[in-house]
């Protein structure tokens, strides 16, 4: 915490700052938690070349791709902001609806076509268009 007297450098020094890029941070994360990238484009429903471009830090994807990359990796509400921010989009936001419904499908370790189907029941965009179709 910064004290009113604090210099600049003095609160630089106390940071704890963290400016790996986006792919090393996928990279460190997978190696953290055992997990392989084919299981984690799997589980993401992405394309698997396009998954792979994203961890390689080759191509900017959409915040929609950045949430499905964060189903894949099993990523709680805040893991998940933290990868939407490195990957350039705004973190889940807490007075979006959509975001209320992604936020707690993470937090609740569901599986992406689960909160596809919870989105399209509620009247929201899916993530990968299948949503509704299972039922058919």
């Amino acid at each position: 915490m910064q004290k009113a007297g604090d210099t600049l450098q003095d609160v630089l020094a106390s940071a704890e700052i963290d400016d790996r890029s986006f792919s090393e941070w996928i990279s460190d994360e997978l190696t953290r938690r055992g997990m392989k990238k084919n299981v984690v484009v799997r589980r993401s429903r992405l394309n698997q070349t396009f998954a792979y471009q994203i961890m390689a830090g080759m191509r900017h994807p959409s915040r929609d791709k950045l949430i499905q990359l964060a189903f894949g990796m099993r990523l709680n509400e805040t893991e998940a902001c933290e990868l939407l921010e490195r990957g350039g989009s705004a973190a889940l936001l807490p007075h979006n609806r959509r975001d209320i419904i992604v936020a707690f499908c993470l937090n609740h370790g569901m599986e992406i076509s689960a909160c596809d189907d919870l989105l399209w029941n509620l009247g929201e965009e899916t993530f990968t268009g299948m949503a509704g179709k299972r039922h058919l």
